[in-house]
């Protein structure tokens, strides 16, 4: 991996760790600067899109963005375009409102629908949030092959969540992949 590469996807960290701590002026700042070296960056772009809609006063741009960044790709177009017509405000007609309805419960996103206007949540309750976080950051590092921080963020989730099995899984699969790749 080249050293611009490597220094990209450290940007790219940080801008998604800034995005999650609601540090959203230096998250767009690491944001802009992997679009300035990567124009394609999807999680960068949608970011970017995101932290405008949260200016703009739509709070839900937040919840949106870590569904995306562990989205496949196909997924991540699909949550592109239902956010790019959500905020055009674009009119749906009864199968796209069905469309987006079951695409959000997937992600455990509700949507509720008042008038016109469409508003979208997370499911779980906030006191989940920093589990949430902690468990996002571990996959994201994990994901750029940083298995020390991904184990850390983890561990974080796990303390806090002490009996959920999954997770301890998930945490155990990241230490044996660390250990392997100390290895060689």
């Amino acid at each position: 991996m080249d050293v611009s590469k490597k220094k990209t996807e450290e940007l790219l960290q940080y801008g998604i760790e800034s995005f999650l701590k609601n540090r959203f002026d230096k998250a767009e700042m690491f944001f802009s600067l992997v679009l300035s070296k990567e124009p394609t960056n999807r999680i960068a772009r949608f970011g970017v899109v995101c932290i405008d809609a949260i200016e703009d006063g739509m709070i839900e741009a937040k919840d949106m963005f870590s569904v995306f960044v562990f989205s496949s790709e196909e997924q991540q177009k699909a949550i592109e375009e239902l956010f790019e017509k959500y905020q055009d405000g674009s009119s749906y007609v009864d199968g796209d409102v069905d469309y987006l309805y079951d695409l959000l419960s997937l992600y455990n996103v509700k949507a509720t629908s008042v008038g016109e206007d469409l508003y979208l949540s997370k499911v779980e309750p906030d006191r989940n949030r920093g589990v949430n976080t902690n468990m996002l950051l571990g996959r994201v590092y994990e994901k750029m092959g940083d298995y020390s921080k991904a184990i850390d963020y983890l561990a974080k989730a796990v303390r806090m969540k002490p009996f959920d099995e999954n997770l301890r899984k998930e945490l155990f699969n990241i230490v044996n992949k660390k250990k392997n790749s100390d290895e060689k």
